[in-house]
């Protein structure tokens, strides 16, 4: 529990003071928060993912003086995820994971998983963001932040995860 409010606190300051809408490379943007969204363990029928996906995005906007974009996108994503899981992984599986991680998952299960949310979520950023709907620069905005964050995504799991090898020579 401990390590979850941390690593929330984590995320929570490198989106708003460190990575505050800023592009790398003119088409990329990083965003800590999704990582959270992605990596927070699930629960069945959670009402309170919904409500920590709301107020984390409600955090971000208030900073980020976005208007609520950022809250509707973390609860579209929660609430796709939710159903996401299930689809991919599977009921009798979830419920013996502590987090959503590659670890626990397994490296081609955790790309199925997690790389549909992060499309989704950047779809959601840039359709909201974005002056025109559907343009060359929203479509390489999307591929190339999904594609950057996910690679981020592994890196930091690697880093500062935990692995689990007590079983693993058996």
């Amino acid at each position: 529990m401990r390590n979850n409010i941390l690593l929330f606190v984590f995320f929570v300051f490198l989106q708003i003071f460190v990575l505050n809408k800023i592009l790398f490379f003119e088409h990329i943007i990083l965003s800590p928060i999704i990582m959270f969204l992605i990596l927070y363990k699930y629960q069945k029928d959670s009402k309170e993912s919904l409500l920590l996906g709301f107020f984390l995005g409600l955090l971000v906007d208030v900073f980020n003086n976005s208007l609520g974009t950022y809250s509707i996108i973390c609860l579209i994503v929660i609430y796709f995820r939710n159903s996401w899981v299930l689809k991919i992984i599977g009921e009798e599986k979830t419920e013996e994971l502590e987090l959503m991680s590659i670890q626990e998952l397994g490296s081609l299960k955790f790309f199925y998983y997690s790389f549909p949310i992060l499309f989704l979520f950047y779809s959601l950023l840039s359709l909201l963001e974005s002056e025109s709907i559907i343009s060359l620069d929203n479509i390489i905005f999307v591929i190339l932040s999904s594609v950057a964050n996910y690679i981020i995504m592994l890196i930091f799991q690697y880093l500062f995860l935990k692995f689990n090898f007590k079983n693993e020579w058996r």
